[in-house]
């Protein structure tokens, strides 16, 4: 027969005095000889109610001073991706700042446009690693708003275009 069926669980007594029916925390036996049922009594420092509950008036300053507030950040948003130091600056700037060296250059032509990006990308959002920039680039220039600016938006408005 497995175990667990149709077996009533094996009598346990009490762990002090090994006598069924009770529990050792209930033990007669123990109650007539020791009225401390902790063996080993550890003196406990006396607290009011609640005393973990509400900082006391010493520790206020300490834990304000220790907990900072927390800066936000801003997130890349397509507000933040059509301003002027979004894609307005890499339609000022990139055109300018940018020399082609043209054929059997290619890989020195891309050194320098990833360093334009990556320079973007540290006056855009320094806070971001690169790859995470270029993620998030990809994913909000994914949005209809910014998708709708890039195709039509672009004709409208002149003054992204213009040269300082």
């Amino acid at each position: 027969m497995p175990k667990g069926e149709g077996q009533p669980a094996a009598p346990t007594g009490c762990f002090k005095c090994g006598r069924p029916g009770h529990w050792s925390r209930d033990c007669p036996s123990s109650s007539a000889t020791n009225s401390n049922p902790n063996p080993n009594p550890v003196s406990r420092p006396n607290f009011p109610a609640n005393s973990f509950n509400q900082p006391s008036a010493a520790t206020e300053p300490v834990a304000a001073a220790a907990k900072k507030a927390r800066r936000s950040r801003p997130k890349l948003t397509p507000e933040i991706l059509l301003s002027d130091d979004g894609l307005g600056y890499v339609l000022r700037h990139f055109p300018r700042a940018f020399k082609y060296h043209g054929p059997n250059h290619e890989v020195s032509d891309l050194g320098n446009l990833i360093g334009m990006y990556a320079e973007w990308h540290a006056h855009l959002i320094p806070y971001y690693s690169f790859d995470q920039f270029v993620r998030k680039v990809e994913q909000v220039g994914a949005s209809r708003r910014v998708r709708q600016f890039v195709i039509g938006g672009l004709a409208l408005t002149p003054n992204l275009l213009q040269t300082e």
